[in-house]
Formats: C-alpha cells, structure tokens, sequence
C-alpha cells in the first residue's frame, strides 16, 4: 500500500484543536464552595442569636410565672361563698297528685323530676 492511504498526513485547512478545560473550572468550584459555606456559617450565626432571643424572653416570662405562684401559695384560703338555691341536706315534700307516675305508689323514696321545655 502507498503511503497516502495508509496516512493521509496533515491537512492544511483543520485548526489545531485546544485542550478542553473542564467546565466549570476548579477555580470557580473553590470560589462557590467558599461562598456556600460562608452563606451557612452567616444563617447559622443568626438562627443563633434569634434562638438565644426567644430564650431570654421565655426566661423572664417563666421568672414571671414563679413568682405568680408564689403569691398565690401564699394567700389565706378565703372562704367559700355561700351556695345559692335548694338545701341539698333538706328534705322537701312535692305534691304529685295526678303526676304520672312509675312505679308503686307505696315506694320508700319518690323521685320527682322537672323539666322545662321551650
């Protein structure tokens, strides 16, 4: 075989073909990595502070609320007021003549019910 179909050799028309370099570069993974955490570190530092915030002022609140029980520990027992309406201790006679009536008329204990409907 003759040397031109074997190798055609260098056409004088085809650029050189550059190295490729990687997209994107190292430089600007570096660059974007340090800004990403720089990012993390400054949210980081302000969720902190606001927690620490919150934290303060829950403090005081339940300072608060201590001594509020305090107060209440301490008070006399006052008494109670008086209870309005029927002695539940008295014995009250009803008249049920012509009530309906459940059972025998002769039962020991009578259980008169009232109820309003409106």
């Amino acid at each position: 075989m003759s040397r031109s179909k074997r190798d055609p050799g260098p056409t004088p028309n085809v650029e050189r073909v550059r190295e490729k370099q990687p997209f994107p570069s190292a430089r600007a993974v570096r660059g974007v990595t340090v800004a990403g955490i720089a990012a993390l570190v400054a949210i980081s530092g302000l969720t902190w502070r606001e927690v620490r915030q919150i934290r303060v002022g829950l403090d005081g609140r339940l300072a608060d609320i201590d001594t509020q029980i305090a107060k209440l520990g301490t008070r006399t027992a006052q008494p109670a007021a008086a209870t309005r309406g029927p002695d539940p201790s008295r014995v009250y006679t009803i008249k049920t003549d012509g009530a309906p009536v459940r059972g025998p008329a002769t039962a020991p204990v009578t259980i008169a019910e009232f109820s309003d409907f409106q």
